[in-house]
């Protein structure tokens, strides 16, 4: 007799089996949280964490795809998502993870019947979190799903004091659509748009497109799936307010509660000895515990009355916040103290206070004000630190530490370009020498500018001056280097990419091709013009070529930014005796002219040759 070939489960037994692995997952909560940190681009720190869900790692059911789908099919996806919520909160809280915590929901399942409002609210009530700490991320849309029920949904969630995002934005219509109608706080741009932006000018566009319309919405952008370098320097040049990506840290159970950037690859502002964190804010620490009764905190208002708001606690966490006027407001209404007084000060209290960590910038405390300004009209904030009340700040000490912030910057910034002036770039010079950084500071000047401004006028002049800072900026890598102009014709970078030379290569080419368009035709073809110099004497005046001093900075070679200048000043009169564009950079056998007598109009990747000097 011929033997049956064994054939395996059928269809109905698969999805037995599925439906059996799926209750085991519920029943015993066997679902682990993983997370991305999302970083500012301001402050190169982390600005919140994405928490991404995962079954049993012995399940078939460990991918996130096959989670949800198979939770989707047996009508057990908010039961799903509720527990994936329920230990991304958890794990956010044990690790006391700084910043925001995004968690994501799918609109099916808020179109689902036994979906229940506020069963977020309670979960972070439970561990001790508030609102203004929650972004709740709304995944891609499926077709069929009903807008109307969607919107009203997160508008729910926004007048709890959420704050939304919308993922994936670019993936399709309906993603546009919903982002003109429900004005999320943030969007994240999808990874098919990131990929290889650098090299791709069509997604370029598309993206320069994104981050227009979000600023016209008062709206914040995160590029998500950044995994290059190459990406993320691209990116920095666009107004991108966050980034999250491979780049920067894979998603992890136990994430790092700081990313380790380079501190040269932070942003100048912070490098700077002005930077201003919010812990400078802190007025008073002055707090109650949530058991405190009502009649006791009005008590403190009135003992203390320079005091306009105080933070109630739960294990030295902040619950909540009581507004002195609000309170006073509640007692002074016809048996106001009756009914409140000896109640707990819960039950009066702001429930979604916002809360910012101590480490955040004055500029991104600032962006949460604003966010948060369409729902809540802000007077007081709770500064926190790892996870733990630190103390109250002030709007309006806020506002004048980011007024002072830009009067400075202004005072301190070239007119014409808008770039860092001398000052600022000294700071971030002595900064890098005290953390001990290997750089290099290159000086930039234009040969034959001033010939140039009296035969074309200022006006011709000055575009000459941007487009040398546009080739900078341009080159320069918005995430490693600081781009300055300290006056004039003179610009400074601070290199910190390796690949600096070649980025000063691309420097001189693009500049060689861009001064050609300001020039008169014929000038263009003889290489230069006739004018008189100071004698009155005729004389050629080749077209204008640029002067580059270079120094290498390493540990304890200088010891402060006049000594580097000092440096620099024998290397910028041996770049200048050499005609066309040239260099002179030190190395430590001695010093080097880098260069070659050409002019912009001939073959500009030949320019540079090495010549030593004795």
């Amino acid at each position: 007799m011929r033997k049956l070939k064994d054939v395996g489960p059928q269809p109905d037994e698969d999805v037995v089996n599925m439906l059996t692995e799926l209750k085991k997952i519920l029943a015993l909560e066997s679902i682990s949280s993983l997370y991305q940190p999302i970083i500012d681009k301001y402050s190169g720190e982390i600005f919140a964490y994405e928490a991404l869900s995962r079954g049993p790692s012995d399940s078939v059911l460990h991918s996130p795809t096959q989670l949800f789908e198979s939770a989707r099919q047996h009508n057990l996806l908010c039961d799903m998502e509720n527990l994936c919520r329920k230990r991304a909160v958890q794990g956010f809280v044990q690790q006391q993870l700084p910043g925001r915590l995004f968690i994501n929901i799918s609109p099916e399942a808020l179109e689902q019947s036994n979906h229940q409002k506020g069963k977020t609210l309670e979960l972070l009530t439970e561990y001790g979190l508030t609102t203004s700490q929650v972004v709740i991320e709304l995944t891609e849309q499926h077709a069929g799903t009903d807008e109307t029920i969607l919107l009203n949904a997160l508008r729910h969630y926004q007048e709890m004091g959420f704050a939304i995002a919308l993922d994936d934005l670019g993936a399709g219509y309906s993603s546009l659509r919903l982002w003109s109608q429900a004005r999320p706080e943030f969007v994240k741009i999808d990874r098919h748009f990131i990929e290889n932006i650098d090299s791709d000018n069509t997604k370029q566009e598309f993206v320069r497109s994104f981050v227009e319309i979000a600023q016209s919405m008062h709206c914040k952008v995160i590029a998500e799936g950044v995994e290059t370098q190459e990406e993320f320097e691209y990116l920095c040049r666009l107004k991108i307010d966050y980034f999250q990506g491979y780049y920067f840290c894979r998603p992890q159970a136990k994430p790092p509660s700081k990313i380790q950037l380079d501190s040269a690859a932070q942003p100048l502002s912070k490098r700077s000895k002005n930077y201003v964190s919010a812990s400078a804010l802190v007025v008073h620490s002055i707090s109650v515990p949530q058991t405190h009764k009502t009649n006791e905190v009005v008590q403190i208002f009135q003992d203390r009355p320079n005091i306009n708001s105080i933070a109630v606690l739960q294990d030295n966490k902040a619950i909540g916040i009581v507004h002195r006027s609000e309170l006073l407001g509640l007692f002074s209404k016809p048996f106001g103290r009756d009914l409140y007084g000896k109640a707990p000060v819960v039950n009066v209290m702001e429930r979604k206070p916002l809360a910012v960590d101590s480490t955040l910038s004055i500029d991104q405390v600032s962006r949460l004000v604003t966010s948060r300004a369409r729902y809540h009209q802000e007077d007081d904030f709770i500064i926190c630190k790892n996870g733990e009340f630190l103390g109250i700040g002030l709007v309006i000490d806020l506002l004048k530490q980011i007024t002072e912030a830009q009067i400075k910057q202004a005072r301190h910034s070239n007119p014409l370009t808008q770039l860092p002036g001398l000052v600022p770039i000294n700071d971030c010079i002595e900064q890098l020498i005290r953390d001990e950084r290997q750089f290099v500071v290159a000086h930039f000047d234009i040969d034959h500018f001033k010939p140039f401004n009296d035969v074309y006028g200022f006006a011709k002049g000055d575009e000459v001056i941007l487009a040398l800072g546009q080739c900078l900026q341009k080159f320069a890598s918005s995430s490693h280097d600081t781009v300055g102009h300290i006056g004039g014709d003179d610009f400074i970078v601070l290199w910190n990419s390796e690949d600096w030379q070649n980025r000063v290569d691309n420097i001189v080419k693009s500049f060689s091709h861009a001064i050609k368009d300001l020039y008169q035709a014929d000038h263009v073809q003889m290489g230069g013009f006739v004018c008189p110099d100071r004698y009155g004497e005729s004389r050629f005046i080749p077209l204008t070529t640029l002067s580059i001093a270079a120094i290498e900075i390493s540990a304890g070679s200088h010891q402060s930014a006049f000594e580097v200048s000092s440096c620099l000043s024998p290397l910028k009169h041996a770049a200048k005796q050499q005609s066309g564009h040239s260099m002179a950079l030190n190395h430590p056998a001695g010093v080097k002219q880098v260069g070659a007598d050409i002019r912009p109009e001939k073959k500009a990747e030949n320019w540079r040759d090495e010549i030593v000097i004795p």
